[in-house]
């Protein structure tokens, strides 16, 4: 795991002489930093710029991790010493991933979890804005959130709304295939709700658990089943770990 006595640092004040407050804020963070655990996931194909990200965190992210790749590559990657690397068969691109992980941890997840693919030079601009993004989720103890991804390189933030489950993208199965899934899955479709694309996201484990593994395991079937269902996948995110009244 990585944590220093410099993430501390970075949350008081030091320019002034330490009293009283100033023990009781350093303590206060103590405890939340320790008592915060966070797990960073990377679906690994062929696009090597999330390495830069994962230097980052190093020194930018405020709570201690582990970094986990998913290399679906079929060859070796030179990772760090302290990154997790793990071999996965490649099927179902990120969505595989990010399920088979929750699958096989289940029973072991951090605090967070962020999701991450590989191919951050196309989807975030700036790194130090992402990590910050996430940064402030733990921060404000939010349950998930997808960040604002564009979708390649000169693109801006790629939303989309969706209505009754009705989605006129040629990428999807058909034009219902989010509804028929949800129905499928028994997912809450609200009437209409704006997503973020490209699948970056951080999710509190609460989230996650809040459905059975049972329910990982036939969504990765379901996955499986065609290979368009990655981009149904990609937009329902929010709806599998966005408790129903936030809606």
């Amino acid at each position: 795991m990585f944590y220093t006595f410099e993430h501390l640092k970075r949350r008081v004040n030091y320019n002034y002489k330490l009293k009283y407050n100033s023990f009781v804020i350093l303590y206060k963070y103590i405890y939340i930093y320790i008592m915060t655990s966070c797990n960073i996931i990377v679906s690994y194909y062929n696009n090597k710029n999330f390495l830069e990200l994962l230097d980052l965190f190093e020194t930018k992210f405020l709570y201690k991790y582990n970094a986990v790749v998913y290399n679906k590559s079929g060859d070796e990657i030179k990772l760090k010493k302290i990154v997790i690397h793990k071999y996965l068969e490649n099927i179902g691109r990120e969505g595989e991933t990010y399920l088979n992980h929750i699958i096989t941890n289940y029973n072991n997840l951090p605090e967070y979890t962020i999701f991450i693919q590989d191919d951050t030079n196309n989807h975030i601009p700036n790194y130090n804005k992402f990590i910050s993004f996430c940064n402030n989720i733990i921060d404000n103890k939010q349950l998930f959130a997808l960040y604002p991804s564009r979708w390649r390189p000169g693109y801006g933030v790629c939303r989309r709304t969706i209505i009754n489950g009705i989605c006129n993208l040629h990428t999807l199965p058909s034009k219902d295939s989010i509804k028929i899934c949800c129905e499928k899955h028994s997912i809450y479709l609200p009437k209409w709700y704006t997503t973020e694309t490209c699948a970056f996201f951080i999710c509190h484990k609460n989230s996650i658990l809040n459905h059975k593994k049972n329910f990982y395991i036939k969504l990765r079937e379901w996955l499986l089943s065609e290979h368009k269902n990655i981009f149904v996948l990609e937009h329902i995110w929010k709806l599998i770990f966005t408790d129903k009244p936030a809606f």
